[in-house]
């Protein structure tokens, strides 16, 4: 699921721009603060697709506060749209933070939505289809979601298995993994989920799964034997 931060010290304005965000895709995860120190919190337990910074905020520079989210790696390169009621002055930021755009308070609720629905419908959306980004203490992952083959819950940890290597995580589960997977992928036993692209053949006898490039079957669950017949069905 795409996650969306605004950081707007006027509750309403923040809650109006949450609101023309739903209008563009309800499926967007949004969180709302006025604080800087708190949107520093909520970067370091999740990972976010698009930051809309209000510049003057009460507790510190929304200007600052886009520098310091500039300095995560894993942020580099994702969309920061200004809010802002002085648009001549924070011009530079276009050079020093490269950000996307900026929207003038009081806003138009058309223009907003023009500048986000470009972001969210060409960029973060598309980006949430092809990668998967995790976080782990503090280590992030982004991996292809093209080349994961499938995903296994073991032992309370689970590890995700590449054409190029196997990653092992304990934070997340598989229900929370699936939210953030393209429709390639599905559960097929309450321990797996598998990448539909890479199913070699189906053993309907034994309830087995065949990928390629993997030796052992993955089992099918009683409880998702008609799902998978189906999904199959329908990507075939």
């Amino acid at each position: 699921m795409a996650r969306i931060l605004i950081v707007e010290d006027d509750l309403l304005i923040g809650k109006g721009l949450k609101a023309i965000i739903n209008s563009i895709n309800n499926k967007i995860e949004i969180n709302i603060t006025g604080y800087a120190k708190k949107a520093l919190n909520y970067i370091k337990n999740a990972n976010y697709d698009m930051f809309l910074l209000d510049i003057q905020l009460k507790d510190y520079s929304g200007f600052e506060l886009a520098k310091e989210i500039r300095g995560i790696d894993h942020y580099k390169l994702t969309p920061i749209v200004f809010i802002t009621a002085i648009p001549t002055r924070e011009l530079m930021a276009f050079k020093e933070i490269h950000c996307y755009d900026y929207i003038v308070k009081p806003f138009q609720e058309e223009e907003v939505r023009d500048t986000l629905k470009t972001i969210i419908n060409h960029g973060i959306m598309t980006k949430e289809n092809i990668y998967l980004k995790l976080k782990q203490k503090d280590y992030f992952y982004i991996i292809e979601q093209d080349e994961i083959i499938y995903i296994e819950a073991r032992n309370k940890k689970i590890f995700i298995i590449t054409i190029n290597e196997t990653i092992d995580l304990s934070t997340y589960t598989l229900k929370q993994l699936l939210d953030e997977l393209t429709t390639n992928f599905v559960q097929c036993h309450r321990g797996y989920i598998i990448n539909l692209n890479y199913i070699e053949k189906i053993d309907r006898t034994n309830d087995d799964i065949y990928l390629c490039g993997i030796e052992l079957p993955i089992p099918i669950g009683r409880k998702y034997r008609n799902y998978i017949g189906s999904r199959i069905y329908e990507f075939s």
